[in-house]
């Protein structure tokens, strides 16, 4: 069976490995600096990176005197000295003996300057367009790694806040997680009143997802404000640049959209005791205004009130009948001459004057040619009828 080997065995056996290759030892390494770290022992921590890869370095603060150059990220360097095995974590590194500055900038901190460059004359870092954090959202929208500290240091902050939390998860780390990140903020349109968009803190390499111009162009086109909060304080990220507000760290943008309960408290009780004052001072006028009616109203004035209604009233009912009484007439006086109208059109006046109407079965017999030899028919008076029986037409005498 081989031999198992416990954590520290194995990276010692790694470590002896290494430090035996003399190919590793007094080499000159290029490449890019990131994630510099000026500790206050005087010793230097960075990264050195090309387009594919990265490793770890650390100058001490004996051999940093010969440094002609500030360290800063972006600055591509030539570094003399031996690569060790850091047994306690199992990393490995450069132990840098010496370091001096290569031609221009790194390739990463050209490509990131450019971007901002674009971006910013496109206007998505303008002041103008930047929007203020509600004061009292009704939905706060997180948008980070569900596994990470940045969010449980967000709920921890929001606490018991009215405000309901809405989490859109996302990775934050990877390649991958530009366009998780832009799809959470995505999703949270029309949901959220705010948005904190962030992570915990990181190296350079860690934080690159938010340098990216997919979750740029996201938080612009965010219908409702996003609070960057990415990293430390000392990180900054072209999102914190697009961003309506930048927050030092994923608490402080906690701090900053949570409604300020007691303040809101304040306010409606000083509302309340407004109301109670207006509604307190209106009441006062209207029993001063009733007191003065009480006054002005005593038992004589309604008397005379009352008897000088009543005398209206009485006026009113005369010219009301006097009304009918014309109206009446004036109806009566048209019924007359309908009537009279009516009675000259009427058949009876006609037979009244002596005329008659022949009535046959077929019915009116204008003609005596309407009528048959030995037909009968009805002979119509003013008062009375005859059943007559018709001779025939009789010739016209001369």
């Amino acid at each position: 069976m081989n031999r198992v080997f416990n954590v520290s065995e194995l990276n010692s056996r790694i470590r002896e490995r290494l430090t035996t290759d003399l190919r590793l030892c007094d080499l000159w390494a290029r490449g890019e600096l990131s994630n510099v770290v000026n500790h206050r022992s005087g010793h230097r921590y960075f990264t050195l990176r090309d387009g594919d890869s990265q490793i770890s370095c650390v100058l001490f603060r004996g051999h940093s005197g010969g440094l002609d150059f500030e360290l800063e990220n972006g600055l591509n360097v030539l570094v003399y000295g031996d690569v060790e095995f850091y047994r306690p974590q199992g990393r490995v590194q450069i132990l840098v003996k010496a370091a001096r500055r290569d031609s221009g900038l790194g390739g990463k901190y050209l490509e990131l300057e450019m971007l901002k460059e674009r971006l910013a004359a496109e206007g998505l870092f303008d002041a103008e367009r930047k929007r203020s954090i509600p004061a009292y959202p009704a939905c706060i929208g997180v948008v980070t790694s569900p596994d990470g500290a940045a969010l449980r240091d967000v709920l921890r902050v929001l606490g018991s806040c009215p405000a309901k939390i809405v989490i859109s998860p996302a990775q934050v780390q990877g390649e991958a997680a530009p366009a998780s990140i832009a799809s959470a903020i995505s999703a949270l349109q029309g949901v959220a009143d705010v948005i904190i968009v962030g992570r915990g803190g990181g190296s350079a390499e860690d934080l690159s997802p938010f340098n990216s111009e997919l979750v740029a162009r996201a938080i612009y086109r965010s219908g409702c404000p996003v609070v960057s909060a990415v990293g430390h304080e000392t990180d900054v990220t072209i999102a914190d640049f697009v961003a309506d507000v930048r927050a030092p760290t994923p608490s402080a943008a906690a701090e900053m959209v949570r409604p300020e309960v007691e303040r809101l408290r304040e306010d409606l009780e000083g509302i309340e005791a407004r109301m109670v004052r207006s509604l307190s001072a209106n009441l006062a006028r209207k029993r001063q205004r009733f007191a003065d009616l009480a006054r002005a109203l005593s038992g004589r004035r309604m008397r005379s009130i009352v008897s000088e209604e009543r005398q209206s009233l009485d006026r009113m009912m005369d010219r009301l009948v006097s009304a009918e009484d014309r109206k009446a007439e004036a109806l009566a006086g048209r019924l007359e001459l309908v009537a009279g109208k009516l009675d000259s059109l009427s058949p009876l006046s006609t037979l009244s004057r002596g005329y008659c109407i022949a009535l046959t079965d077929r019915g009116l017999a204008r003609r005596a040619s309407d009528l048959s030899p030995g037909e009968l028919f009805d002979l119509v008076f003013a008062e009375g009828r005859l059943l007559c029986r018709s001779m025939g037409e009789r010739a016209d005498r001369r």
